[in-house]
């Protein structure tokens, strides 16, 4: 049971890693284009305090909660 726990967990990290890895990728997409600071959604700018908590956030606040919610 306990091995098999372990092992979840190190999934779930590993999972949540890539998917930080590619949020990193998709920034270093969008400095190429010299869309860095837009959101991919709605177009809008990504406010500057958000790029400093998150310099890899592709998407407002807004934007980004619709999304974990289903709702685009």
């Amino acid at each position: 049971g306990t091995d098999d726990f372990g092992q979840t967990i190190s999934i779930e990290v590993s999972s949540k890693e890539q998917g930080i890895v590619r949020q990193i990728d998709r920034a270093l997409e969008k400095i190429d284009d010299g869309t860095y600071g837009v959101c991919d959604v709605t177009g809008d700018p990504i406010p500057p305090k958000r790029l400093e908590a998150i310099p890899y956030a592709t998407m407002t606040v807004a934007a980004q909660e619709k999304l974990e919610k289903g709702m685009i």
